[in-house]
């Protein structure tokens, strides 16, 4: 048993000793000069045009993912889009919902297809937010000529949309549709050589 330990032990600085070597080794083919000084770096919000973001397509300033066939309730439209990585929609603004159905009405989707986002009040009755981000429903384009949301038959608390109207609805979560996710908007990093 003492051999043993000892043989490990002897391997090990074996092992060391080689890579601290080789380590040594390409520190010595190193320039003096530290070559990271002669690159700018820029931070930019979003991502160059030029990379393909498929499934998601660039609508406005976002990107999305609208699903065009199948039909779920609402937890599982929000369990899909987690899935790549994104959220179901929160359309925060006038002009992020005008651009949203331009797109979804040049597609050819119509008033009656309907898109589950991430509004909902489950936590508080009547107190909208988007799942996404935490924040509540300021911009809330409600149907209908009546006070909206409704909560009609006690259980609508989900929020979905119109694929050809700028406005939302509350409904069941249970009811099937199809639903829109948004990606998180990424940094991405462009590194330009100077030559001295």
């Amino acid at each position: 048993m003492y051999s043993r330990q000892c043989q490990c032990g002897w391997r090990w600085t074996l092992f060391l000793l080689v890579v601290s070597g080789m380590w040594k080794l390409s520190l010595a083919y190193l320039p003096d000069v530290n070559i990271f000084t002669n690159y700018r770096t820029e931070v930019y919000n979003g991502i160059p045009s030029e990379i393909d973001t498929t499934p998601f397509i660039r609508i406005g300033d976002n990107y999305y993912y609208i699903e065009p066939i199948n039909k779920v309730n609402w937890f599982q439209a929000a369990g899909a889009c987690r899935m790549m990585n994104a959220h179901l929609a929160s359309i925060e603004d006038k002009p992020e919902m005008m651009a949203l159905i331009k797109y979804m009405k040049a597609k050819g989707f119509k008033n009656n297809d309907y898109f589950w986002i991430s509004g909902n009040d489950l936590g508080t009755e009547g107190a909208f937010y988007w799942m996404s981000s935490g924040r509540p429903l300021t911009y809330a384009p409600w149907v209908g000529p009546k006070q909206m949301p409704d909560n009609y038959g006690g259980n609508e608390n989900c929020v979905h949309m119109f694929g050809a109207r700028e406005l939302i609805n509350d409904a069941n979560c249970k009811i099937q549709m199809l639903y829109v996710c948004e990606a998180t908007e990424p940094k991405t990093f462009k590194f330009t050589y100077i030559k001295w």
